[in-house]
């Protein structure tokens, strides 16, 4: 029957790349139009958005052919056998609190969008608890559960955002996307560098290619979950452009929820699509926080062995604590910052390292054979 399919605790490689698109597409797409036009001339962040999602395609293959080459083992085990054990440990302590901040900012994000498009007479404190509540709950499950909810959302989240984009064609003009290269090299730079915390994400295989049951589908599909968003950024970032002009989008909070508002439905069918836009869009961002409280809990359980149970109950007030703590915008553009840092780390830098000392073991064994 087919639900005996669906009955190990294994996943596939299309649930991969569901994952990685998954947690690429949260919350950093609301801002991505804004931060890239910025520092970018008309229509020119395009050139930093492609360049960057390349540059992160390779990383993200690369990284999964290195952690693939480790079946069925955690990231803590296959840390530990190329590092030492203690250097295994701080990675992954810092990996877990990485992604426990992940998710606070992902509450955050989320709580005052929802303040300002729909929640406006609700405290930020109580859109925060019940959000974070209903994570809670979905990491109290079953992980593969957890996991396959991806297959079910991000196809939603997808097809919506599109039809958002088609909508705004009537109100598209060409002329916003006129003249192009205008932009300097460093403005370029400055931009690429503003799309890292959108797409970072991919370093969520570090733990979880080792659910996979075909393990050497990860870099294909790591391939594919990568290149789902980026092309979902070049064309809300062309809708965009194309509807505010650069200098309007550069000053615009939330550009991607601000273009669904200017949908006007035919006979007013829909008065306020962004609500619509913005509920549809809180499917992913569950994802995207639900999917980092779980690799936090599963990093921390590696090294100390306490139920999960528990360690919910440990984290839980750490992560609505620090979501609540940032007091003003630029406090929580600072935390993104930290985390797309830290995740450049690993998901560029690590590579190099690992590949680095798997040859030079491979060397001092060669010698020590000869």
């Amino acid at each position: 029957m087919k639900t005996l399919d669906y009955a190990d605790q294994q996943i596939g490689g299309k649930e991969l790349a569901y994952i990685v698109s998954s947690m690429m597409i949260g919350v950093g797409v609301l801002t991505l139009p804004r931060l890239v036009a910025t520092h970018t001339n008309v229509f020119d962040g395009w050139i930093s958005i492609v360049s960057s999602g390349m540059f992160f395609l390779f990383f993200g293959w690369l990284l999964a052919k290195i952690v693939s080459a480790h079946p069925q083992k955690t990231f803590l085990e296959y840390t530990t056998t190329t590092f030492t054990k203690p250097v295994a440990y701080i990675l992954a302590f810092i990996l877990a609190m990485t992604f426990m901040l992940t998710c606070s900012l992902e509450t955050r994000v989320i709580t005052n969008v929802s303040k300002l498009y729909m929640f406006d007479q609700t405290p930020i404190e109580a859109i925060s608890l019940v959000f974070l509540l209903v994570v809670i709950y979905g990491v109290s499950g079953s992980r593969i559960a957890l996991l396959r909810l991806n297959l079910m959302f991000l196809p939603i989240v997808i097809s919506i955002a599109l039809l958002v984009q088609a909508f705004n064609i009537p109100l598209f003009e060409m002329e916003n996307l006129r003249p192009s290269f205008t932009t300097s090299l460093t403005g370029y730079w400055q931009s690429a560098q503003e799309t890292v915390f959108s797409f970072i994400g991919y370093v969520v295989i570090l733990v979880y290619i080792s659910l996979m049951k075909y393990p050497k589908l990860a870099p294909k599909m790591t391939v594919i979950g990568i290149g789902i968003p980026m092309i979902l950024y070049i064309i809300i970032y062309t809708v965009t452009i194309g509807v505010f002009g650069q200098l309007a989008t550069a000053e615009i909070i939330y550009p991607t929820i601000e273009v669904a508002k200017e949908i006007e439905a035919p006979g007013g069918f829909v008065e306020r699509f962004e609500s619509i836009f913005f509920t549809v869009w809180i499917m992913t961002v569950f994802n995207t926080a639900s999917m980092s409280l779980d690799i936090t809990l599963h990093l921390l359980q590696s090294m100390i062995k306490l139920k999960r149970n528990t360690w919910i109950l440990i984290l839980s007030p750490i992560i609505y604590l620090v979501a609540m703590s940032p007091d003003t915008a630029f406090q929580i553009q600072l935390v993104g910052k930290t985390i797309a840092i830290i995740g450049f780390f690993y998901g560029v830098i690590f590579p190099l390292f690992f590949l680095l000392i798997t040859k030079i073991k491979r060397i001092k064994g060669a010698k020590q054979h000869a």
